[in-house]
């Protein structure tokens, strides 16, 4: 199957806004072992997990909460939000 042009294009834009909106997770860690971290973490995890262990400076945002206290995030900070869980 061959790609159209504009396949090809849309495919490129799209990578190149997700390499754009997405933060490597060693950088992550290293700033925030620095104290650098120039972006408000976000952990969307159950907020049980956040309470059983999370990465130092991380706010507590479970998923199904974010409909209603996204409107009180900040606006001029870079969000960061991690989900992972090692259960």
């Amino acid at each position: 199957m061959a790609f159209s042009d504009e396949d090809v294009r849309a495919n490129r834009d799209f990578f190149i806004a997700k390499l754009r909106a997405e933060k490597q997770l060693h950088d992550v860690v290293r700033k925030v072992k620095e104290g650098k971290g120039d972006f408000l973490l976000i952990d969307a995890r159950p907020r049980e997990a956040f309470l059983q262990g999370h990465i130092p400076g991380a706010c507590s945002l479970p998923i199904d909460a974010i409909d209603r206290l996204a409107p009180s995030l900040p606006r001029d900070r870079e969000l960061v939000v991690y989900c992972w869980s090692h259960h």
